[in-house]
């Protein structure tokens, strides 16, 4: 039971029944019929660790590289030679193709009125605003909501966000020391439960969270998508930022059809175990959770499988994807996007500058 990897080879097509889903492949699997994946957080081994028992490491995009006399440790990068490394990679993880995906895709965003900065307003809703008038972002996928802490029309007689309600009394708990921000795991929590009720998801092939400042084409990660092998019996999450504890960056989420069904499902199992947690930090070292870091340990805890796609977003919240001059910018975000080859570009806080980079990407003129 050596961790989630582990946890997801015994459990194989029984994983499959556990969920309600039936795999579409038939015969013995082949090589080219599974999907590496990375086991999660709590099974593998800390930096400087001898990982050769576990074979994988805390830090996403790390590999177990082997050493000298029956060691390994884990790394982003090896040379053979320095430091006693010999450099094969120790036990690749590796779960069984229970069925192959399309890329019909539900997307969802979220927008907050009380953020719990009074001082320097959001333009969330300005944002949202302009991808729904021009039929962008998540509002070109084939399934689509808006959330909110309030009900609120996106353009004249359109579409009025979904709002869900602080049924725990847990959203305006804890505020982020440097922006004053309310602290967002609790509110996405309602979010999930919500869209475990409007069921949208169920017909698509995956579920995709997007934050409102970040520029998303689609059709680009339809085309990524289109290279991946499918669903793996557990389901699967995609890991963006590497070099961190919890690789899945909250300004895309990309969840496998399987996946959402068992986050959806084990949703109040997740906040049973972890809500405590999710306010103080407790294990970790940042404080509160996020919102991505509570569904990426309420899947990891429910043994979804999780995959590296370190290729499909330029996130200026992710330091791996910023440029060596601007590693300690946070606020960096690209000044042309017209260079750019990824489905998202993340962090466009204003309209004119959003819809700026959203034409580089596209090729089309927008205009505030």
């Amino acid at each position: 039971m050596a961790g989630a990897a582990g946890m997801a080879a015994l459990m194989g097509v029984a994983g499959l029944a556990q969920y309600g889903i039936t795999s579409q492949l038939d015969g013995v699997q082949g090589k080219e019929e599974r999907i590496v994946v990375e086991p999660s957080l709590p099974a593998c081994s800390k930096s400087g660790e001898n990982c050769y028992s576990t074979g994988c490491c805390q830090v996403s995009g790390h590999k177990c590289f082997t050493k000298v006399a029956g060691r390994a440790q884990c790394n982003e990068t090896c040379t053979a030679g320095n430091k006693g490394f010999t450099c094969d990679i120790v036990a690749p993880h590796s779960v069984p193709l229970a069925r192959t995906l399309g890329q019909k895709l539900y997307c969802f965003s979220v927008y907050t009125e009380n953020t719990g900065n009074f001082t320097e307003p959001s333009l969330e809703l300005d944002l949202l605003k302009e991808q729904y008038k021009y039929g962008a972002s998540i509002f070109a996928c084939e399934q689509w909501d808006v959330f909110a802490d309030v009900s609120v029309p996106l353009g004249p007689a359109g579409y009025v966000s979904i709002k869900v309600e602080d049924a725990l009394g847990e959203f305006h708990q804890v505020r982020r020391k440097g922006t004053g921000t309310w602290v967002n795991w609790a509110t996405f929590y309602q979010v999930w439960i919500k869209i475990r009720e409007v069921g949208k998801w169920e017909t698509t092939d995956y579920t995709v969270k997007l934050d409102a400042d970040a520029v998303f084409v689609p059709q680009r990660l339809r085309d990524w998508l289109s290279s991946k092998p499918g669903d793996s019996p557990n389901g699967l999450y995609y890991e963006n930022c590497p070099n961190v504890q919890y690789g899945l960056f909250g300004h895309l989420e990309i969840i496998s059809n399987t996946a959402t069904k068992v986050l959806t499902k084990y949703l109040e199992n997740c906040h049973e175990k972890f809500a405590p947690c999710a306010n103080d930090g407790c294990d970790w070292k940042f404080g509160a959770w996020g919102e991505d870091v509570f569904a990426q340990r309420c899947m990891d805890h429910h043994y979804v499988d999780k995959v590296e796609a370190f290729d499909v977003a330029t996130d200026g919240a992710c330091k791996a994807d910023r440029p060596e001059a601007e590693k300690k910018n946070a606020k960096w975000h690209p000044e042309d996007c017209s260079q750019l080859t990824t489905a998202t570009a993340h962090p466009f806080k204003k309209p004119k500058e959003y819809l700026k980079c959203l034409g580089e990407m596209t090729g089309q003129a927008y205009g505030v």
